[in-house]
């Protein structure tokens, strides 16, 4: 809504996204307090692979002209599939 170009506002919204969710779910989804460093290195992990793939499939996404809404909706919903399948399949 900014009009800035994708990868920027795209990162923006998903580094405040994954802070917001992992304080919230940690505290009040899952009442965890144990291990917060061992979370906070996996979910480091998995977004250290899932951001620069989502970040430049979007910007060619967005240079081929696909709607800036289309890219998002998929974007989201494919963090939401492989993170919820990260964190369920986990080890311990």
């Amino acid at each position: 809504l900014l009009k800035w170009s994708y990868w920027p506002g795209y990162l923006t919204s998903l580094v405040l996204s994954i802070i917001w969710n992992f304080t919230f779910n940690r505290r009040y989804t899952f009442k965890s307090a144990a291990n917060v460093p061992v979370a906070m290195a996996k979910l480091f992990a998995f977004y250290a692979v899932f951001t620069p793939l989502s970040t430049w499939l979007g910007h060619i996404a967005e240079h081929s002209g696909i709607n800036d809404y289309i890219i998002l909706i998929v974007t989201m919903l494919s963090n939401f599939v492989l993170e919820f399948l990260f964190s369920k399949f986990e080890k311990p």
